[in-house]
């Protein structure tokens, strides 16, 4: 591997602890194993970790409370739940609390290497030093919002799909028009109309999960990447955009929304199904969201 990489496994469960153990290091991994998420949480103040791995229903501390910890210490670590293939409820409660992934019990080897693998590679794409650096260059950034930019947007969607041929799942895209942006832009001048895109950027940011990709598609148009979320998560996410953006600024939104694999699987089709949506949004009335 050339990349050392660290795994940090939490889990009361020793049986368990040492399936994920064994699985993890036989791909090259370099993992730590604690029972006790206190313990666990102090390890973080040492070393760095890319993927923390926690169960969801702990005794000693629930798995919200452990990305939580996590988060406050380093904000660069994916954490990944454990939850029962009956409680997937659980998983998404997780997400919902900032964790970037989940793996179900009973463990699948592969699902569990698959999985890690992606949170790896994030980790390493926006966070390890080199990519830092690569970060910075105003061909990954834009440099008005701070969101990355067209550009890498199409190597983020096709980071994510490809994964989706690896390990079938949901993927949702999010296609977002400021309202009426030329004539406020017009009306308030060029810079309101600037302060207007780097605040609007603020709102999406803040209303999506840590593991959402949201990116500045050009002029007042945006794109959110919800990996494993599926059309009828996304449609909940596209509310609360909506409802947010009323909320804090002097504008509304339009959003277009298409997911894989109700409405493409291939990244052309799914970014013409999610524009499609959000020309319905705005022919119909503006201020909300359509989907494919």
């Amino acid at each position: 591997m050339a990349k050392e990489v660290n795994v940090l496994i939490i889990d009361e469960d020793a049986a368990l602890a040492a399936q994920l153990d064994n699985t993890l290091k036989a791909v090259g991994y370099h993992t730590w194993v604690v029972t006790n998420p206190k313990e666990g949480i102090n390890l973080l103040h040492s070393s760095a970790f890319s993927v923390v791995i926690t169960e969801m229903r702990s005794a000693k501390m629930n798995g919200a409370q452990v990305i939580q910890a996590v988060h406050k210490i380093s904000e660069q670590t994916n954490v990944i739940v454990i939850t029962p293939y009956s409680f997937i409820s659980s998983a998404i409660e997780a997400m919902e609390a900032g964790a970037y992934g989940y793996i179900t019990k009973p463990l699948n080897s592969s699902e569990v290497r698959i999985v890690i693998e992606r949170a790896v590679e994030r980790y390493f794409l926006l966070y390890g030093n080199e990519e830092k650096e690569f970060l910075v260059d105003l061909a990954v950034r834009d440099g008005l919002t701070g969101l990355f930019n067209r550009r890498y947007f199409n190597e983020l969607i096709t980071v994510e799909v490809n994964h989706l041929k690896r390990s079938p799942a949901a993927l949702s895209l999010l296609m977002l028009d400021i309202d009426n942006f030329k004539n406020y832009n017009d009306s308030q001048g060029h810079p309101a109309g600037d302060v207007l895109l780097k605040d609007a950027a603020k709102v999406f940011k803040n209303s999506v999960r840590p593991s959402d990709l949201v990116c500045r598609y050009g002029g007042e148009e945006f794109m959110i990447i919800l990996p494993q979320t599926n059309k009828m998560a996304a449609k909940i996410v596209a509310e609360r955009l909506r409802v947010q953006v009323g909320l804090y600024l002097p504008t509304t939104v339009s959003i277009g929304i298409a997911g894989i694999p109700e409405d493409a699987q291939e990244i052309s089709v799914l970014i013409e199904k999610a524009d499609n949506a959000l020309y319905q949004a705005k022919k119909t009335g503006k201020n909300k969201w359509c989907a494919a």
